[in-house]
């Protein structure tokens, strides 16, 4: 990006990151870390049927490499979830091929996409609050809090899986029958008055900040830790290389995806000097 002024940091920065980590903790092979970036990089839309079948040729790459990726001999390396995942015996049983490559192309999923719109929501907030963003690069400290405070206001997850009566029932004084669809939304909690002071205000120093965008008890995201390393990283990294980045547009043309459950930008137009 050094060569650069404008750029698009959704593609070169955002979702190129997250892309690498997850390459780099599954074990493949530093030749093959742009081949899945392009395969997979198309599927950036999976709420549009055609953006899903223009990924399909990529996707089928995908998935015949990492059979032949995940076999013995056949490329990853050995301190890698891949060989970990295909060693590994529980009462003398071991993942099947298809479990594998399966398990695989879930961690792929889970390790970059959600991942991926918290850094860009995080950057956009950041950008478009002026006095947040000299707060955090005056003092690092804040880096934790601030995180925090991106997972609350942006909510790269909006809403859990949804789950069905199995009864007919009255609930919260509605009357609900047998198959009804619930489905819990995670933004709005995130910005309930009664657990949030002023809560639509972006507040790098919030404290305490109980939000919901790693779910809660059983369904607690399983790589939390990961997504927070990530995100407190790649703030560091990009405001200490290029201190005056800034909107090359102003932010309310700033564009987001029409996507059920996921809050996504479709891009991110930076001004680097």
């Amino acid at each position: 990006m050094e060569d650069g002024t404008e750029i698009n940091l959704m593609t070169e920065f955002c979702r190129d990151l997250p892309l690498s980590v997850i390459c780099a903790m599954l074990g493949l092979p530093e030749r093959d870390h742009d081949r899945f970036k392009n395969w997979l990089g198309r599927l950036t839309d999976t709420a549009d049927v055609w953006a899903i079948i223009r990924a399909i040729p990529g996707l089928v790459r995908v998935v015949r490499h990492l059979r032949r990726v995940s076999r013995p001999g056949g490329g990853a390396l050995p301190d890698g979830l891949i060989a970990a995942l295909r060693d590994v015996e529980t009462d003398g049983q071991k993942l099947s091929e298809d479990e594998l490559v399966s398990m695989i192309f879930l961690l792929f999923g889970a390790g970059q996409e959600t991942t991926t719109h918290l850094i860009s929501g995080g950057l956009l907030a950041l950008l478009s609050h002026d006095e947040q963003r000299r707060k955090l690069q005056a003092d690092p400290s804040l880096m934790p809090t601030c995180v925090e405070e991106c997972l609350r206001h942006v909510s790269p997850v909006q809403m859990t899986k949804p789950r069905f009566a199995i009864r007919d029932m009255v609930w919260q004084g509605e009357q609900f029958r047998r198959g009804d669809m619930f489905a819990g939304m995670l933004a709005a909690a995130n910005c309930d008055p009664s657990k949030f002071e002023d809560p639509h205000r972006f507040d790098i120093a919030r404290h305490p900040n109980p939000h919901l965008s790693f779910g809660t008890g059983v369904h607690f995201c399983l790589g939390f830790q990961l997504a927070r390393a990530e995100a407190a990283i790649a703030f560091e990294r990009i405001f200490t290389r290029f201190p005056d980045l800034r909107l090359s547009v102003d932010a309310r043309q700033i564009k987001w995806r029409k996507r059920l459950g996921i809050r996504a930008l479709v891009q991110l137009p930076i001004l680097l000097r």
